[in-house]
């Protein structure tokens, strides 16, 4: 793990900045400090029902970095209790591809963050597609 001074200005002390933190991070293009917010156990859903850690988790992230277009996020909701935290967040990634065509995705987030030893902010579980379904 890193030391709370390599974390300053990248993990938030308060919850509800967790979705800012997070937006920044991703629209830096920088792989490292995106998975920087989530803790070491900390799991990604890519897809409805399809969740990822470790490894994985990073390369979930790298996939979204590549496709080289900022993500927008806005907090629609936080919900605190102690150290644990529900975000609620709705964000897209829209724009047009290096092969020319349109980028549209999006959803509201279902994510859970927990406070760390060090007061700050981590994901848990970044759930992008919230109560999605997989399509069947």
């Amino acid at each position: 793990m890193t030391s709370h001074d390599e974390n300053a200005g990248i993990l938030p002390v308060d919850a509800e900045r967790l979705t800012a933190a997070y937006m920044d991070a991703f629209n830096s293009g920088d792989a490292e400090r995106l998975d920087r917010l989530y803790e070491d156990t900390g799991v990604v859903v890519p897809s409805p029902g399809r969740p990822a850690t470790g490894a994985e988790r990073a390369a979930a992230d790298r996939y979204l970095l590549g496709l080289g277009l900022p993500i927008d996020a806005r907090l629609r909701h936080a919900y605190v209790s102690g150290d644990v935290a529900l975000l609620v967040v709705d964000w897209s990634v829209h724009g047009t591809g290096a092969d020319g065509h349109e980028i549209r995705i999006e959803g509201t987030a279902a994510d859970v963050a927990r406070r760390g030893p060090d007061g700050l902010w981590r994901y848990a579980v970044n759930n992008p597609f919230g109560t999605g379904r997989t399509p069947r």
